[in-house]
């Protein structure tokens, strides 16, 4: 398209050099081959001048209207490009598919002036249309009730999947698929395919007051913004199901854990219940009594250690996107639940974007440590930091409580969860420190890398 019009420009120019010289020579040869002795000379010149004048007056007619042609292309050209660039910037960081979906039909709502757009995804299971995104319409796309399946109701949108063109419908109240979706309401409405390597894995549709037909550069743009989104889409999509593959399996280790740390306190309390009936069939009361204590102090750890495991496992990882602002919230969380002060010390470099499976590790290590802060320096305070450099992302986690000395306590088999940790640190290609000194408070520092492309 472009090179058309580079050549449209080009010949006008030339049209506007040659055209006036092949004119007047016409002219010239014309007139004076008929009646150019029947005339004076004057007559003559008058009559040229008056066939000039209405051949420049209807040229540039012709030229400025060409001009004015170019110029809306230009900028209709300009206005595309601005949509798609504004679209671009709105997803382009982002891998949640409801996030993409909503700008998407965000863009193209107000590119296009428009009472109601809608974005629907073919489902990989029945091949259904699901309503991942919209907005105008008396329907809800949210996290909690899963995309709304269309159906029939789809404004034609199944066949422009079908076909792989748009289509447009004139009236939306003589098409059925159309008013079961807008209602009764009045409007012209245009679907296009969505498009991906190749694929149609879904499609847009838009709708407007009739009074507005569709033209030619509408529908043009509408299925550039198909064609851009497609990729972001399925990448938003691939990213959805390595989050809940991720979550499954941080699930299974849990339960693992979980299931570790009872077996090994019911062994524990399973051995004392045999000391404490020896003791007691000999008669060694207060023995006994230290027996029950201890056992009793046992059982109140592992019930706490068992909740805070729930609660760690039910508690969403972020509300908003970023390991920033997951870290601030999970801070502010914490000072609130356990009237410790969290202080999140910011984030310094570039964004940290890590793999679904990376951030679900490193926020589990985070909050490994803090309940160890609840557990062993419960007067103390705690901070958070993130940095980011050299394609990794640290993040420190330090106390300002008792602190303890690290060989012996090691020794004595009591590591407070630093092998779990560094376990999880490990299993995504990053690494644990853990520093302690008894009156200096600890310090953990976990270092793992950014996703693979997506770093500074």
């Amino acid at each position: 398209m472009l090179g058309i019009r580079y050549m449209s420009t080009r010949r006008l120019r030339w049209i506007s050099v040659i055209a006036p010289t092949v004119f007047v020579g016409a002219f010239e040869i014309v007139t004076r081959s008929l009646y150019g002795n029947l005339v004076p000379p004057w007559v003559h010149v008058v009559v040229a001048l008056a066939a000039v004048s209405v051949a420049a007056f209807a040229f540039s007619t012709f030229v400025f209207a060409s001009m004015r042609g170019v110029e809306r292309e230009i900028m209709e050209r300009n206005r595309r490009l601005a949509v798609l660039n504004a679209l671009a910037a709105d997803v382009s960081e982002s891998r949640d598919l409801e996030q993409v979906a909503a700008a998407t039909t965000r863009s193209v709502l107000a590119a296009m002036s428009a009472e109601a757009a809608g974005l629907a995804l073919v489902s990989e299971e029945d091949g259904s249309l699901q309503l991942v995104g919209q907005d105008g319409l008396n329907v809800r796309c949210t996290p909690e009730i899963g995309a709304f399946p269309l159906g029939e109701n789809d404004c034609e949108c199944r066949k422009a999947v079908a076909l792989g063109r748009p289509v447009l419908v004139e009236d939306t109240t003589q098409s059925m698929p159309c008013t079961g979706l807008l209602g009764e309401r009045t409007g012209t409405c245009v679907a296009v395919p969505v498009k991906s390597k190749g694929r149609t894995t879904g499609a847009i549709f838009v709708a407007r007051d009739r009074n507005r037909p569709w033209q030619r550069e509408d529908v043009e743009l509408i299925t550039a913004v198909g064609a851009q989104i497609g990729t972001v889409l399925e990448n938003a999509q691939l990213s959805s199901k390595a989050e809940a593959l991720a979550v499954l399996q941080e699930r299974e280790r849990v339960s693992r854990e979980v299931h570790d740390g009872l077996a090994q306190t019911l062994g524990y309390l399973n051995v004392q219940m045999s000391i404490l009936d020896r003791l007691l069939t000999s008669g060694e009361t207060e023995k006994a009594q230290s027996e029950v204590g201890e056992m009793a102090l046992v059982t109140r750890e592992a019930y706490q250690d068992l909740r805070q495991a729930i609660v760690d496992l039910r508690m969403p990882l972020s509300s908003t996107p970023g390991l920033r602002r997951t870290l601030r919230e999970y801070a502010e969380k914490f000072s609130r639940q356990t009237g410790i002060p969290c202080h999140f010390e910011g984030h310094r470099g570039p964004p940290a974007v890590l793999s679904p499976t990376t951030e679900v590790q490193l926020i589990r290590i985070v909050q490994e440590a803090m309940t160890n802060v609840k557990k062993h320096a419960p007067g103390s305070e705690a901070w958070l930091s993130v940095e980011v450099r050299n394609q990794e992302a640290l993040v420190a986690i330090r106390d300002n409580g008792p602190g303890f000395d690290l060989e012996s306590t090691i020794v004595r088999g009591r590591q407070y969860g630093l092998h779990t940790m560094k376990e999880r640190a490990e299993s995504v290609g990053g690494s644990l420190r853990l520093d302690s000194r008894p009156g200096d408070g600890t310090a953990v520092e976990v270092m793992v890398p950014l996703e693979k492309g997506k770093g500074a």
